[in-house]
């Protein structure tokens, strides 16, 4: 009976075993977990509506509004549990967007070589010439203020980065005997390239993707911040940090936006690097050293 037993706990213990190694792991996935929560149930969550100005303006934190209030009368905490779904949408949805046109990208160009690389990779170091905040400033001001010009800009910033290291995992694949093999027996090239090379370097790009997220939440939080993002009265992080800078003895109204910015983009970070080191040959196989 106990021989019996011991398959249906070890998956148990497996996950704890797995949870020592990578207490990060779980801290960043709770923390992102919980804010997705809120982002879905925001209307449920939210005490009250994110633009009711029905209370007394600059309330400090109290038990009828945790947050306090802000210059406006409006609840903070409303207002920074509807900001989550402003910042954490947009920025998976940016990744995404930033990452298939990085990658697409990428794959041309270490796929093809040549002049297909060297045009394509003269492109991407144009806009690595440029600090990212930077060009991003540029292209929302150059779009106009809103969330969406902001959101553009921040893909046009984005994108580079995946294109360069998706060049750099072709070539090295590319160069393998099997995607060599598939060459000599006739694939076609989109093929190959879609078939036997781009599933091969799709670890280091769900690593990067992942630690994007912050950097995305962050930089759509800061052209907020500088008035190119969000408008008001729509409840966004970035934008409410501004508004506290305004009003420094209400500290309440800049520092909670805040922190959750914070938060998210630790868990974020968090999660990259655990993905990093479980998806790094040499990390796993140190980590098969140990349990042996």
């Amino acid at each position: 009976m106990s021989e019996l037993a011991l398959p249906r706990r070890a998956p148990r213990f497996h996950w704890l075993k797995a949870s020592r190694r990578q207490p990060l792991a779980v801290i960043g996935a709770t923390i992102a977990l919980t804010w997705i929560v809120i982002a879905v149930f925001a209307p449920l969550i939210a005490p009250y509506g994110s633009l009711a100005q029905t209370f007394t303006p600059a309330q400090s934190p109290s038990l009828h509004h945790l947050f306090g209030t802000d210059e406006l009368g409006r609840d903070v905490l409303s207002r920074v549990i509807y900001g989550s779904r402003v910042s954490i949408p947009i920025a998976l949805l940016l990744v995404a967007l930033a990452s298939s046109i990085g990658c697409v990208v990428g794959a041309i160009a270490g796929y093809f070589r040549g002049l297909v690389d060297g045009a394509l990779m003269r492109a991407v170091d144009l806009f690595f010439a440029f600090p990212p905040i930077i060009l991003a400033m540029v292209v929302a001001a150059v779009l106009g203020r809103g969330l969406q010009n902001a959101a553009l800009a921040i893909v046009v910033v984005a994108w580079p980065s995946y294109a360069r290291v998706v060049r750099g995992l072709v070539l090295s694949v590319g160069d393998s005997e099997f995607v060599q093999s598939a060459r000599l027996m006739g694939t076609p090239a989109r093929r190959a390239l879609f078939r036997d090379v781009l599933p091969n370097v799709a670890g280091p790009v769900i690593v990067l993707a992942t630690l994007d997220l912050a950097n995305a939440i962050l930089l759509l939080s800061g052209l907020s911040f500088l008035g190119l993002g969000a408008q008001p009265p729509q409840a966004e992080w970035g934008s409410m940090v501004a508004d506290g800078t305004q009003y420094f003895q209400w500290w309440w109204m800049g520092t909670f936006p805040g922190l959750a910015i914070f938060t998210v983009v630790l868990a974020f970070n968090f999660l990259g690097d655990s993905l990093r080191d479980v998806l790094d040959p040499r990390t796993a196989w140190r980590s098969s050293e140990e349990q042996a």
